[in-house]
């Protein structure tokens, strides 16, 4: 008998979150999880920053006008745990699904750009810290570290994921991919000044190169932004682009719906149609030209480290004279 791989329904959702308004946008959030759930979904991603929303200010007003609106984010952003991440767990948990969903996660005075994971019985699996934010995301996100990339390993396959802009980046995803992912969440914002085909073109890369199926979800910039912001749609593309695409080729299984529709979008992963793909292109396998190494620091870098004193320390720790 031979070795058969997970085969399983995902869902990427395509929505705007309810701008700046962390409780409303998890109750939005738990409703297409369960929507999604009740069609049959066992991975369910929902987009970058969706509660509650993103820092679009940074893109369009200058810093001091802005810095209201990043104070807003700041008391509306997502404690881990909290009840916040319990209500996302209870939704599912009510679906039966792995859900992925991209927050602004507050820790201490900072706030990250996170996805965060949960399984289907509604426990918290993980999280990945955005690396660098984007442009003048800068001024709003702080940087993540390695401490929080990595692939999980589930009953639906080696799961993965990456925020918006790491896509560019090459590393991020050569060493999601040198894990063993072969499931890949792609979260992305609603777009402010770059095209609208990034996400689509930065997705389907993956697909090919790493022969990783990819989940991609994408933020719409709901009309509130516009009205708490003051800036006028000229000023702020609203266009998405969502899909679920087949690893190895980059096909497209299922979306995209309309660029500035909200839906669900669902389609079958079937991780054993992927296997003779392994045999054109194995970037980290046979493929891999081996005079070229990535050396990665998985560590959790913090501001301060506190050494335990010399008495403290037993006699065979204790640094020789």
């Amino acid at each position: 008998m031979s070795d058969r791989l997970p085969v399983f329904k995902a869902a990427a959702v395509q929505a705007a979150p309810v701008f700046l308004n962390r409780d409303a946008s998890v109750e939005k959030a738990c409703a297409l999880i369960e929507e999604a759930g009740r069609n049959g979904a066992k991975l369910i991603v929902l987009p970058e920053a969706f509660i509650p929303g993103g820092p679009y200010w940074a893109w369009h007003l200058p810093m001091r006008e802005a810095s209201r609106f990043s104070a807003e984010l700041f008391q509306n952003a997502v404690d881990i745990p909290s009840d916040s991440t319990a209500r996302l767990g209870e939704a599912a948990r009510r679906a039966g699904a792995y859900v992925v969903i991209g927050v602004n996660e507050r820790s201490g005075k900072s706030i990250y750009n996170t996805l965060l994971y949960f399984d289907p019985e509604g426990v918290i699996i993980g999280t990945h810290r955005k690396f660098k934010p984007t442009g003048p995301e800068k001024l709003v996100w702080g940087d993540g570290d390695g401490s929080t990339h990595k692939v999980f390993d589930t009953e639906i396959g080696k799961l993965g994921g990456l925020i918006c802009g790491e896509h560019n980046m090459v590393l991020p995803g050569y060493t999601l991919a040198a894990m063993g992912e072969q499931v890949h969440v792609a979260a992305w914002l609603g777009f402010t000044l770059a095209d609208v085909s990034m996400a689509e073109i930065a997705s389907r890369n993956h697909a090919i190169v790493y022969n990783t199926y990819v989940v991609c979800s994408q933020l719409i910039v709901g009309e509130d932004v516009f009205a708490k912001l003051g800036i006028s749609r000229e000023q702020q593309r609203v266009q998405a682009w969502s899909g679920i695409i087949e690893g190895g080729s980059g096909r497209v299984i299922a979306g995209p719906i309309g660029q500035e529709e909200e839906g669900i979008i669902y389609g079958e992963i079937d991780l054993n149609k992927g296997i003779p793909k392994y045999f054109m292109n194995d970037a980290i396998g046979h493929y891999w030209p081996k005079q070229f190494r990535v050396h990665f620091d998985d560590r959790e870098l913090k501001p301060l480290i506190i050494e335990p004193r010399g008495e403290e320390l037993a006699d065979d720790e204790a640094p020789e004279k």
